[in-house]
């Protein structure tokens, strides 16, 4: 959509569920900001979203379940402001970093492992994966696949929406890859209080 007129609002919540996007995600990529109710909590401190799927990747298929439900149990909590701006240029790097965003996983502690360990995504530094987003570092097919798998989208979409392609085939994805990607949208909103509440509880759901 770069490079044409923004579309409506209205227009955009119309053409999601045609489009088998998420809402909050074709705000995102039209290059318009995301309503606050539909807003991912992005930025919590001190965890994220990110934390909660790498305490998923650590367990089995019951306790995950479990986890799942915790965070299906959680009132969703309104912003109460919206979302700082950033500074990202318009580059396909940038949209990817923004869907992270939309899902409150910052490119920090756990990215990288997750990229490689859901979609096969390059084995590199956390720090390179947020150089994503200021093009410092060039985005591949790899990347694009590995992207896909996490945010809970075909790969051929993400080529066409980044024109970075073709999809790397035969890329090592994880089998609950659906699952995870699933259990990040449920856990965009959640405030940070909640997030902090739901890694103590998965310590105890691994441990028991």
């Amino acid at each position: 959509m770069t490079g044409s007129a923004s579309p409506s609002p209205d227009l955009v919540g119309k053409l999601a569920p045609a489009l088998d996007i998420h809402t909050a995600d074709l705000f995102v990529i039209a290059g318009l900001p995301v309503p606050d109710e539909l807003a991912s909590a992005w930025p919590t401190s001190p965890r994220d979203v990110g934390s909660i799927l790498h305490a998923a990747l650590t367990m089995n298929a019951k306790q995950r379940s479990q986890l799942e439900a915790l965070v299906r149990s959680l009132p969703v909590q309104p912003r109460t402001e919206s979302a700082p701006a950033d500074d990202l240029l318009d580059t396909p790097g940038a949209l990817l970093v923004r869907l992270l965003r939309n899902r409150n996983i910052r490119p920090r502690p756990y990215i990288a492992w997750l990229l490689h360990t859901i979609g096969d995504g390059p084995y590199v530094s956390d720090s390179t994966i947020a150089q994503l987003g200021t093009g410092r570092v060039v985005i591949t097919p790899q990347y694009v696949t590995a992207f896909a798998y996490l945010l809970g989208y075909r790969p051929a979409d993400v080529v066409a929406l980044t024109g970075v392609g073709p999809v790397v085939e035969g890329a090592r994805v994880h089998p609950e890859h659906a699952e995870i990607a699933a259990l990040a949208w449920r856990a965009r909103q959640l405030s940070s209080d909640q997030l902090s509440y739901v890694i103590a509880a998965a310590q105890t759901i691994r441990g028991a």
